[in-house]
């Protein structure tokens, strides 16, 4: 009897490791020392996702097939004031025609951080530095934009100019260091349709 009642307690034993976790090496990777998988990329909602308007901060001209964006990096303290507009995280996607001249009006509203804004390819996640970036269109970045001392401070203003080229999604990111991989960016979608505005 004390040996079936053994064997009965070891084979529950065995089960109780498999349901643990005892079984399959690997399966909990943060344990294990691994990096979490990385964060959605940000993109733009999927087409007829999301409501779509034209604030008061962009103007479109379809006749002279120009779009102009005024933003504002630190507008509001969400996110500890790193954020275009008030928005962060990509809650919001600026889309603009391809083929449209864009000029970005970039203000700083922050008090006390240096900002940037460029138009880079999606990307999963973002650096916490940016090592000599490329923007995805020429001139599509403003000045001094990795610096924190030399980008645009605090009531600053800089302006820039440039084609959205190509359509797909990209992001209006601050390339300040850590300011874009805690939140400072928003969606920037160039729509082969000719849709404009800003989807929330």
């Amino acid at each position: 009897m004390k040996r079936i009642l053994s064997t009965g307690l070891a084979a529950a034993f065995s089960l109780a490791l498999v349901a643990c976790g005892g079984g399959e090496a690997g399966s909990n990777d943060t344990a294990a020392g691994k990096a979490p998988a990385p964060a959605p990329a940000p993109a733009a909602a999927p087409a007829g996702g999301g409501m779509m308007s034209t604030p008061a901060w962009m103007t479109v001209d379809e006749a002279a097939r120009t779009v102009t964006l005024d933003i504002v990096a630190g507008q509001t303290d969400a996110n500890n004031h790193w954020n275009f507009n008030g928005h962060t995280m990509g809650d919001a996607t600026i889309v603009v025609p391809a083929g449209y001249t864009v000029t970005i009006n970039l203000s700083n509203q922050d008090p006390a951080n240096f900002h940037s804004a460029a138009i880079m390819a999606a990307q999963a996640s973002f650096p916490a530095m940016f090592d000599n970036p490329t923007p995805a269109f020429a001139g599509a970045m403003t000045p001094d934009a990795t610096s924190m001392t030399d980008a645009t401070g605090p009531g600053e203003s800089d302006s820039i100019t440039f084609t959205a080229g190509t359509a797909g999604d990209y992001a209006l990111v601050c390339l300040i260091p850590a300011h874009a991989t805690t939140g400072m960016w928003m969606g920037f979608e160039v729509s082969s349709s000719g849709e404009s505005g800003v989807r929330m």
